[in-house]
């Protein structure tokens, strides 16, 4: 017991000076490059003009990587062809610690939870953001749960992975499966890869004295397969697949538009269907790289525990950005759906550089509701705008909605019941009907209309007097301002139906004849009518699709426009100087 105690205070030690070291080098680093940093800093404008007239003229601009200066020095000086991240170095060495850190603050949240059990398999959303503003701490937890390390070149590229040995692991190896974002399969291609090679590396491990939930895992998917039809040989090959991502190359689920029409579907297995098809394509090695069989995603997610989606910005949250509950959600209905089971959801939460942690769905939602949603200073601030600081609040609503779907344990009849005592009953005196009839009235008929949608759905338990409140201002808002005919307003036959019936007959047919009027109305009048616009739904989609699909033309020409300015003006300056020595 004393030789025990004796080597634990020495790892402490270890710890300790490793991480006074650390602190040191750093400091001197950046302390010695003060210098440097101010002579790049001066001397970056006259390198851009340089580096412009360069490229202007077929030149070759000299690559960096980019990204915030303050947590990435190496990008000055500016000038130059800036990439987001060197993906072949990460996960970095901070990353790495930063990755073994949460992987190991999740192991224990589980095993608390748990009766000291670790899960069999998690399940992660890898998303660009927060890969290159933490240069892959994502990564790592799922290279340290498989219980591999990164292996470096001498150029500090991460080039393979190594088993950790069981002894030093101390834990079972933890099966993953990852869903990846369009853009993070077209930055960081080769980080798949190596995902793909640690899973087929431990799923080869011969060890004792310690469970193998990946080889476990890749033996239950394989048998799943051939039970689905599949040929032994391809079923082997496919089994340690365990990165999947939207068929044909897509950037999205394409599951928002099913999941908002609540009359397209009765049980949510539908939209797992959905989900499962849409992003169900392989990315593993060769001609299985956007692969697409049925049933193999699905193999992949059995006994699949835990759902982990990252987060590395506030300026949005779970019920702020649709493509939260889109992808996190989306996975999550599929856990459920094969497993029979729901997960344990939780947000890697990087918001705070220095303290990095592990913060549950349920926290999540409720800290971003009191924050924002039940905040009267938020509402306030926002009545300070226009119509889009009310379709801000309808945007939330929808995702709201949305997670009622994806996943109904996170969102309580409390929520919802506190939603109607802020909006409806207009608990803080606000004015908040006023504000929406004079900027955006639109807004709030949408946001009635999700509120109607998600009780006949049975997922919010209202009372009988809410709905009939909430019937009768829908359709008063229609009737006073015509129907905006957004999603939650005329697409929805099952709903129009269950807030007509809500209504007493005379109200009833002025409100069926204000839909009907809006839906036979030419495109164009409805068009110029409608003040709702799903700019964030926009915004947001945007966020994950190639830059240049979301440039407008307008926009395509201003630069072009520029460019041939800036070339036209250059060779004249070329030209004038070729004259001179002639003219003098």
């Amino acid at each position: 017991a004393a030789a025990e105690l004796a080597s634990e205070k020495i790892r402490v030690m270890d710890q300790r000076d490793k991480n006074f070291a650390f602190a040191v080098r750093t400091i001197e680093q950046n302390v010695l490059a003060v210098a440097d940093y101010r002579r790049d800093l001066a001397a970056s404008p006259g390198i851009e003009m340089a580096s412009m007239l360069n490229a202007l003229a077929g030149g070759y601009v000299p690559p960096t990587s980019g990204g915030d200066l303050v947590r990435n020095p190496r990008t000055l000086p500016t000038g130059r062809n800036m990439y987001s991240v060197d993906a072949e170095q990460t996960p970095t060495v901070e990353a790495w610690e930063v990755g073994v850190k949460l992987a190991q603050s999740l192991l224990e949240a589980h095993a608390a939870a748990n009766d000291g059990a670790y899960p069999k398999k998690v399940t992660f959303t890898l998303w660009p953001g927060d890969f290159i503003q933490t240069e892959g701490a994502q990564l790592a937890q799922i290279l340290y749960l498989l219980g591999v390390e990164p292996v470096r070149d001498p150029f500090n590229r991460v080039v393979s992975v190594k088993p950790i040995p069981l002894q030093q692991l101390g834990r079972p190896r933890i099966d993953i499966v990852a869903q990846t974002a369009g853009q993070f399969r077209d930055l960081a291609a080769s980080r798949i890869l190596l995902i793909n090679q640690a899973i087929e590396m431990v799923a080869q491990l011969q060890e004792e004295g310690g469970d193998n939930y990946v080889r476990s895992g890749v033996t239950k998917s394989e048998r799943m397969m051939i039970a689905k039809g599949i040929s032994p040989a391809e079923a082997r090959e496919l089994a340690s697949t365990r990165v999947f991502g939207g068929v044909n190359g897509a950037y999205g689920t394409g599951i928002m538009g099913l999941v908002e029409k609540g009359d397209a579907w009765e049980d949510d297995s539908e939209v797992a269907k959905q989900y499962l098809n849409n992003m169900g394509a392989v990315y593993g090695k060769g001609d299985k790289w956007s692969y697409f069989r049925e049933g193999v995603f699905e193999a992949a997610l059995q006994d699949a525990e835990v759902v982990v989606q990252p987060r590395e910005s506030n300026a949005w949250g779970a019920l702020s950005l649709d493509h939260v509950y889109e992808f996190m959600g989306g996975l999550n209905l599929a856990v459920r759906s094969v497993t029979g089971k729901e997960p344990k959801a939780y947000f890697n939460d990087f918001r705070n550089a220095d303290n990095p942690a592990m913060q549950t769905m349920e926290e999540a939602v409720w800290t971003e509701a009191q924050a924002t949603l039940f905040n009267p200073e938020y509402i306030k601030a926002l009545q300070q705008g226009s119509a889009s600081s009310a379709e801000t609040l309808a945007e939330t609503f929808r995702n709201t909605y949305g997670w009622n779907v994806m996943k109904p344990d996170a969102i309580k009849d409390e929520l919802w019941d506190e939603i109607y005592a802020t909006y409806i009953d207009d608990k803080f005196k606000l004015g908040v009907k006023q504000f929406f009839e004079r900027e955006n009235p639109y807004a709030l008929q949408e946001m009635t209309g999700v509120m109607m949608e998600t009780a006949r759905k049975g997922m919010w338990e209202a009372s009988p007097e809410q709905i009939r409140q909430l019937a009768a201002l829908h359709a008063q808002l229609i009737e006073k301002y015509g129907a905006g005919c957004s999603g939650f307003v005329c697409d929805n036959v099952k709903l129009r139906d269950f807030i007509a019936g809500q209504l007493p007959p005379e109200q009833r047919q002025n409100y069926q004849q204000q839909i009907r009027k809006s839906l036979e109305a030419p495109a164009e009048t409805e068009q110029d009518s409608m003040v709702l616009e799903k700019e964030v739904i926009r915004e947001a989609d945007e966020a994950d699709t190639p830059l240049i699909e979301r440039l407008n033309w307008g926009l395509i020409i201003g630069v072009l426009l520029i460019v041939a300015t800036i070339g036209f003006l250059a060779s004249r300056r070329r030209h004038a100087r070729a004259l001179e020595p002639a003219e003098l």
